[in-house]
């Protein structure tokens, strides 16, 4: 396979040695995700988002951050969930599930996680991590994480360009 050379700017974004790799062809219209219809989580799947959001980015005081912020990288999670299909969307839904209702009871409270305070929700969170339901938290986990280094806000306080985002052809 040969590269396959571009003077667009966009062909310059990319990790350092890029440029001769080939491109991808194009998917086929039914493949494409800009072709789904989307079909949007119900709000309460938002809510157990931006609930776990909420401790996931909490400061060391347990203060939680911007509740727009939070708004923004829960709305932007349903966008993605809404493109999703099949196991994503299920693994991503059994995902926010075990983290709204199992979480909690590693403190002891048989609640939803919205429910708890800020502070126990971080404690609640961890105590998962550290048990063999960690696999749990590990997907919602990584993606709230790169919504939340798309953010504006995040890219200025880590002093990092967006590189990887480009805007649709």
């Amino acid at each position: 396979m040969t590269p396959v050379q571009s003077s667009s700017p966009l062909s310059t974004l990319g990790p350092p040695g890029h440029e001769h790799l080939p491109l991808l062809p194009a998917p086929a219209p039914e493949d494409d995700v800009r072709n789904r219809a989307l079909a949007l989580p119900p709000k309460h799947v938002e809510r157990a988002a931006r609930a776990f959001a909420e401790a996931l980015f909490a400061d060391e005081a347990g203060q939680a951050p911007d509740p727009a912020r939070l708004d923004w990288v829960a709305h932007d999670l349903m966008d993605f969930m809404a493109r999703s299909a099949g196991r994503a969307r299920l693994i991503l839904r059994l995902a926010l599930f075990a983290l709204t209702y199992v979480a909690p009871l590693f403190v002891f409270r048989p609640v939803p996680l919205g429910w708890l305070s800020v502070r126990r929700r971080v404690l609640a969170l961890e105590r998962m991590e550290a048990s063999v339901l960690a696999p749990a938290a590990l997907a919602v986990k990584a993606l709230l994480c790169m919504l939340w280094f798309e953010h504006p806000a995040t890219q200025e306080e880590t002093n990092t360009a967006a590189s990887c985002l480009r805007k649709p052809q």
